[in-house]
């Protein structure tokens, strides 16, 4: 079983490294389009139409591809001047239960996510702007991007249950 295990978390570490790699190239694309949207504006009175209303489902694709991944890193903001006066062992159990938390509260934002991108697809609910995108590709981001964040606070939590001697996949160093 472990070595099975072993290979489902190789694979959900690709996956989330992927979609970092991902949010990393909309982020770039949309820096270029809006360059080259402020020159054809200002220069040859000639705008773009489309580039802010990609700017803005770029700007809701980074933050979800990207968030299992920085979590993995332990590179998300935190207030850690109280876990810092605590024991290894007393911030390790904090640490999980908030992990456990955290993970509960984005199971229930990717159900209900997931439940609005089907019903999007279903009723073929259009965008009401330049470009006549379907709905739910524009939002189907939410419930997986939750998804997966929520699996890497799982794997968190595990990690901070785990005893100090056996190691730890993730999380800086004590």
């Amino acid at each position: 079983m472990k070595p099975f295990l072993a290979t489902l978390e190789r694979g959900f570490d690709r996956l989330i490294v992927g979609f970092a790699w991902i949010a990393g190239a909309l982020m770039m694309f949309a820096l270029a389009a809006v360059c080259v949207d402020v020159l054809m504006r200002y220069f040859f009175n000639r705008p773009l139409p489309w580039v802010l209303q990609i700017s803005e489902y770029v700007l809701l694709y980074i933050p979800f591809l990207a968030a299992a991944y920085v979590l993995r890193e332990e590179s998300h903001i935190r207030i850690d001047i109280l876990l810092n006066r605590l024991g290894r062992r007393t911030r390790n159990r904090v640490n999980a239960v908030t992990s456990l938390l955290g993970c509960g509260v984005l199971l229930v934002l990717a159900y209900y996510g997931a439940s609005i991108t089907v019903d999007y697809f279903h009723r073929k609910v259009p965008t009401i702007k330049y470009l006549k995108i379907p709905e739910f590709l524009v939002i189907a981001v939410i419930p997986v991007g939750c998804f997966l964040f929520a699996l890497q606070f799982l794997r968190r939590a595990a990690d901070h249950a785990r005893p100090a001697e056996e190691g730890r996949r993730t999380g800086p160093a004590d």
